[in-house]
């Protein structure tokens, strides 16, 4: 079969069976095997490695370091080879438009909000030799993906049934996966199954246990068709503004504290970097001191709340910082409701790649059934802040178009919007 995905539970065996998959072929067809073993994040790759290093030299295989490649008995890195690679940024994928492989495998591609990274890697499936050629994908439920997992691969026909798609001729499987097909880790680690089901809200639990893709949150506000992504940053912005989501209380079980810096320009407001932590005071303070060190922001909105008041008192009196102090209005989820227009029109963009960014997509897009809502606190905050201010900010950036005299004071923080030049004096 030339696509298939094999998804569902978690624990449930999906990367072993990739392995194994890819064992096969190299069984078969020798140095004329070309594999390509993919995943987002360089961090889940290493994942990767060490189940390939419990595996892999029990065959003769060997591990070229320099290449992240391993290299079947009988082979070279011309063929009989399988590749370590990560994807950063979906962009990336059209560096491999010149190579030849004959197995493609994108381990947990639900961490890929849309497949065209995954279609373009499609084209190098290619064999001059005849090898027939497979892309294989694992995928969990409850990912950035799988709204386009469920439409191409779970909806168009039952498990375990070919279909072809009407539009590119390609036939396709779809394998479910659960925990109970994985009898070892069962035996081996009994209270996994328990710490699964107090892992998130009853219906991602659902989803991972029972690899249901049909799973889903009753809320959903900010939509995944919804996230737009830049790969270089705005070259010039009318204002850089940091927004802080605060918890003091530095136990496990308490929300972290969140901060979001942010560029904003005409063509919308970038999003450059999320801090999270859980610390007490004086590590807060210090860490909101730091941020600003590092971002120059023009403006720090700071929650005018219990955990907020005596940050913003000292910080202004210590330091300074252009700090605002933002009175909440109405419940999370309104809030979060109030700004979801600005993600439908494409205002708002994330960038390719961080080390933050699938974290940050699940708790956005899950909201409010995520476990935390700290990210999405402070994302909403500065949204409804910077989009009643679009006017002054036009006039304190150019001097010109619609000025509102009730916001030019110290209070406000556009009055202290500086130039380039100026945003270094505090």
């Amino acid at each position: 079969m030339e696509d298939l995905l094999f998804g569902g539970a978690r624990g449930g065996g999906k990367t072993d069976g990739a392995i194994g998959d890819w064992i096969a072929q190299w069984e078969r067809y020798g140095d004329k095997a070309r594999g390509l073993f993919m995943r987002r994040t360089y961090d889940e790759l290493d994942e990767v490695k060490a189940r390939l290093d419990e595996i892999m030299p029990a065959i003769g295989a060997e591990w070229k370091g320099q290449r992240n490649t391993w290299v079947m008995p009988g082979g070279n890195s011309a063929g009989g080879a399988l590749k370590l690679r990560y994807l950063a940024k979906d962009a990336d994928a059209a560096r491999y438009q010149g190579h030849s492989y004959t197995w493609v495998c994108i381990d947990e591609a639900g961490n890929f909000a849309t497949p065209e990274p995954i279609d373009k890697l499609r084209g190098t499936l290619r064999s001059k030799y005849g090898v027939p050629c497979k892309l294989r994908l694992t995928a969990n439920p409850g990912g950035p993906g799988q709204g386009w997992i469920v439409q191409r691969y779970v909806d168009p026909a039952p498990p375990m049934t070919v279909h072809t798609d009407p539009t590119t001729g390609t036939q396709r499987v779809f394998i479910p996966s659960k925990l109970d097909d994985n009898p070892a880790l069962l035996q081996n680690d009994p209270g996994y199954k328990r710490r699964l089901r107090s892992s998130g809200p009853a219906w991602l639990v659902s989803a991972w246990l029972d690899g249901d893709w049909r799973a889903n949150p009753e809320g959903g506000i900010i939509k995944n068709a919804w996230l737009q992504h830049y790969g270089t940053p705005p070259a010039h912005r009318k204002a850089r503004t940091q927004s802080w989501d605060t918890a003091y209380k530095a136990k496990e079980h308490n929300d972290p504290s969140v901060c979001t810096t942010w560029d904003t320009n005409k063509s919308g407001h970038y999003l450059r970097d999320v801090w999270r932590d859980r610390a007490p005071y004086p590590d807060l303070k210090r860490a909101v001191i730091n941020a600003a060190e590092k971002w120059q922001p023009d403006a720090i909105l700071i929650e005018d709340k219990a955990s907020g008041q005596s940050l913003i008192q000292d910080l202004r009196s210590e330091t300074r910082l252009p700090i605002i102090a933002i009175e909440p209005e109405g419940d999370k989820v309104t809030r979060a409701i109030a700004t979801s227009a600005a993600w439908e029109a494409g205002r708002v963009l994330l960038p390719e790649a961080a080390p933050w960014l699938l974290d940050f997509e699940l708790e956005l897009t899950l909201f409010p059934q995520a476990p935390h809502d700290d990210r999405v606190d402070s994302v909403t905050q500065f949204l409804k802040w910077i989009e009643g201010r679009a006017a002054w900010m036009e006039f304190a950036s150019t001097g010109t178009g619609a000025r509102d005299p009730e916001r030019h004071d110290a209070d406000t923080g556009w009055g202290r919007i500086r130039s380039e030049h100026d945003m270094r004096g505090y």
